[in-house]
């Protein structure tokens, strides 16, 4: 059986070697691969001994080049969108070149896809994370207000495997430009969870920073705007109507009941007032902006990513191989 796999890469090519060295040595006795290479306008150039292994289930290896850095997400995108447009049959693995998504995972996505009959996209559950504690309980925050703001916690990221039926929609999704996880909830794309553990980096630190983690995470909220936009309407809604109720509660200690008042009431009550123009000017405001940012196409992956490729160069093909899956 065949797969192809993209591997998004900024400067870890040593990270990448021994990723492909696992990935052959695991995957050697059931599957054929073609490795597709993202390179994201690395500094650093390629090892010129990069490949210089004889794999046994790699058939290929194309690397893709952009013109310029566009960050993980949108090189993930500009593959996809690449590998979309050679009539790809073959399902396809989405992992990170570092090693934090394991080779020996791989075989449980595919199989556990192929027992769905390759019809639903088979997405990594973490179940163990490696990272620093303070990581961790950001992370925690962050899938607490990813709930609290959108209705559902953040279970899944980009080690995946996804059906090529699957990528034709994904890639003429301009949300796929911003987060490609949200992007498959948001297109109510059909997927299934495997539960797994995070791996260790094969070589080198991560180059995400927390700004960029915290923009990581806007992007994925962003994708669901509309829903967001809905719950602050209806959470406004209820504060407004809170606020309402307090104020006829005050007006009608005031005006019917012989209770005293404080001094300070008034003031309280404008305060009152005031706040809850505020919320429902703002929460209409991003319903507003929300719609039209909708209306909106902006940039459609399948059409407008090749502007952003350099060069596509294929570094390795078995003599035997005819690549009919991806050419």
């Amino acid at each position: 059986m065949t797969a192809t796999v993209v591997i998004p890469i900024y400067n870890d090519w040593v990270s990448l070697r021994q990723l492909l060295r696992n990935l052959d040595r695991t995957l050697a006795s059931h599957w054929e691969l073609h490795i597709v290479v993202i390179d994201d306008a690395s500094t650093e150039p390629r090892p010129g001994d990069l490949l210089d292994e004889d794999f046994a289930a790699i058939c290929s290896v194309t690397c893709l080049r952009l013109k310029c850095n566009l960050g993980h997400q949108r090189a993930i995108a500009t593959a996809l969108a690449w590998i979309g447009s050679t009539e790809n049959t073959t399902p396809v693995v989405i992992m990170d070149g570092d090693g934090e998504d394991r080779p020996s995972d791989v075989p449980r996505l595919l199989d556990r896809f192929v027992e769905l009959d390759g019809k639903m996209a088979v997405f990594a559950e973490r179940t163990k994370r490696s990272e620093s504690f303070t990581f961790k309980q950001f992370y925690r925050l962050y899938r607490w207000a990813h709930r609290v703001m959108i209705g559902f916690p953040v279970k899944i990221g980009n080690f995946s495997v996804l059906p090529p039926e699957s990528l034709e929609g994904l890639i003429v999704s301009n949300y796929l430009w911003y987060h490609y996880a949200a992007t498959v909830v948001r297109t109510r794309t059909p997927f299934t969870m495997l539960k797994t553990s995070r791996g260790n980096r094969y070589a080198g630190t991560s180059k995400m920073n927390y700004v960029s983690l915290v923009r990581h995470g806007i992007s994925a909220i962003a994708v669901h705007a509309e829903v967001l936009s809905v719950r602050l309407l209806i959470g406004s809604f209820i504060i407004t109507c809170a606020g309402i109720l307090a104020l006829c509660v005050m007006a009608w200690i005031r005006f019917e009941t012989p209770l005293a008042i404080p001094g300070w009431a008034t003031t309280v009550t404008g305060l009152i007032a005031i706040l809850l123009v505020q919320i429902l000017s703002v929460a209409f405001t991003f319903a507003m902006q929300s719609i039209a940012i909708h209306g909106n196409t902006g940039l459609i992956p399948v059409r407008d990513c090749p502007l952003f490729l350099r060069s596509a160069e294929q570094l390795m093909v078995k003599a035997e191989t005819r690549l009919e899956a991806i050419r």
